[in-house]
């Protein structure tokens, strides 16, 4: 009788392992297509930036085969979506199409530029996807997972100075600080101490022709003390 169950266990181990290695078999073989290696990537502007009026940086999103390795070069294409989640929309510029080459590697960078969003005081997050333009002629994979086939692009900007005095400025701002670099046409390490009163008369030279007054983060006036 043991020897019946011993031969019946066997049989179902066996065909468990048989199973198995043909559903692995099956995971891989299939035809090739790509994947986004990242969910998000994430870049700043800073104040050189503004000053220089930098026109874009470069960045680069990392692609990832699913299923059999790639045996020839292949062309595919991507393209700039809106992501809902950020009130302020960001623009990119992108290849036509990109070319996979490294046939040797599951993963490969590209790059495209992402344009300097403008800048205002209270507007300093942008965002949008990047995603798969299976509708393009020029594009020869077919759809991958479907949690990997965008990316999410943010991009902010980061212009308070490690190096801030208070003494004579006062309290930081950003809007204070773009005032700062649109009279002196400098960021704050450039600074010279003549462009203390050069700031001061600006300011008040900008208020006496009408404008309203600068807020800083908290809402109220900016100050140079």
């Amino acid at each position: 009788m043991k020897r019946i169950i011993y031969y019946f266990i066997g049989l179902w181990a066996c065909g468990f392992y048989t199973g198995c290695s043909e559903n692995k078999i099956a995971l891989y073989d299939q035809e090739p297509r790509i994947n986004f290696y990242s969910y998000r990537t994430a870049r700043e502007f800073v104040d050189t930036d503004y000053v220089k009026k930098t026109p874009y940086i470069v960045d680069s999103f990392q692609i990832a085969i699913q299923g059999d390795f790639l045996t020839e070069k292949r062309n595919f294409c991507v393209k700039q979506a809106v992501n809902s989640d950020y009130e302020h929309s960001l623009s990119v510029e992108l290849e036509n199409k990109y070319t996979y080459t490294d046939l040797a590697s599951v993963t490969q960078k590209f790059p495209y530029k992402i344009i300097r969003p403008e800048l205002k005081a209270d507007r300093k997050i942008y965002g949008c996807f990047l995603e798969f333009d299976l509708n393009n002629p020029d594009h020869s994979f077919p759809k991958g997972l479907v949690e990997k086939h965008q990316l999410v692009v943010h991009v902010s900007w980061q212009l308070k100075p490690t190096d801030w005095e208070e003494w004579p400025w006062g309290e930081y701002s950003d809007a204070k600080y773009i005032f700062m670099m649109d009279v002196c046409k400098c960021i704050f390490s450039e600074l010279k101490d003549e462009d203390y009163d050069k700031v001061v008369a600006a300011y008040k030279q900008y208020k006496e022709d009408g404008n309203p007054p600068i807020l800083d983060d908290k809402g109220k006036e900016i100050q140079f003390e």
